[in-house]
């Protein structure tokens, strides 16, 4: 877990970064949807999707299979979000980042932020789906699926394997 500013005014900034994820809409003349980062230092960046109609229509299909476009959704993705490795190497500081993209390319509302238990409920608010880095969930607060479930709209929560590139549901739990 990185080490986070806790500011008075963290429910504003992740208020804004929903906002702003919000209204981003569908592309048109060559300007492209964003995934809305919250970094540690609670910057708010915007990290640019695949130019409208460039993505492969694969991937997209793929996308499409893991929420539908049809439907608008929030996508709360907990990842780390370091300012320094974002920008040394995205791919390597959150390796699942085109699946995130994808996402917001179809359409959905997506904001990236890490975890830390300061703005876990903040970071959560109003989501559709959590998508959480496997690879972060052993820094987060042992409660933290009670949090993110009871701050969401619609709780649905993944985590993300790095070693399989697999999703992985977290709740609700399904029953075997």
């Amino acid at each position: 877990m990185p080490e986070v500013d806790t500011p008075p005014t963290i429910a504003e900034i992740f208020d804004k970064a929903r906002k702003a994820a919000a209204e981003d809409t569908t592309p048109t003349k060559g300007k492209n949807r964003h995934v809305f980062i919250v970094t540690p230092g609670r910057m708010l960046m915007l990290q640019p999707c695949p130019a409208p109609g460039t993505m492969n229509p694969h991937a997209v299909e793929s996308i499409e299979k893991i929420m539908s476009s049809k439907t608008k959704r929030n996508v709360a993705v907990i990842a780390y979000t370091e300012l320094r490795a974002l920008q040394a190497n995205l791919a390597h500081a959150i390796p699942f980042f085109g699946l995130i993209s994808g996402l917001a390319y179809i359409g959905h509302s997506v904001w990236i932020f890490e975890g830390h238990s300061s703005a876990l409920a903040f970071g959560c608010r109003d989501a559709d789906l959590v998508i959480a880095d496997g690879a972060m969930v052993q820094f987060l607060q042992n409660d933290w699926l009670a949090i993110a479930s009871n701050a969401m709209r619609r709780p649905l929560i993944f985590a993300h394997d790095r070693a399989t590139f697999q999703l992985r549901r977290l709740y609700p739990t399904v029953e075997k």
